[in-house]
């Protein structure tokens, strides 16, 4: 996110919980697009086109692309967290 940001000549904040004070947005929604940004507690994905969204995923201590509804099942089901926001770019 702070990459993102930075080449876009924006600020955006180190921690999770600064980064989503930035904007306004919704708590979850059914559709998303291109450049919706995900947030949970201490997460945070960006949506790259309808269905997958890219994200540093701790298990694979990597950054991989995943499917966005598969992402949201799975960090409910593993670390019993809810979508908190989701903005856009």
């Amino acid at each position: 996110m702070q990459i993102f940001y930075k080449f876009n000549n924006n600020f955006c904040p180190r921690d999770t919980i600064d980064q989503v004070k930035l904007k306004k947005g919704v708590g979850y929604k059914k559709k998303f697009k291109k450049g919706d940004i995900i947030f949970w507690k201490g997460h945070v994905a960006i949506c790259i086109n309808t269905n997958d969204l890219i994200h540093a995923y701790g298990p694979k201590k990597r950054v991989i692309i995943m499917p966005i509804k598969k992402t949201i099942k799975l960090i409910k089901e593993t670390a019993k967290l809810d979508v908190k926001k989701v903005t856009r770019i």
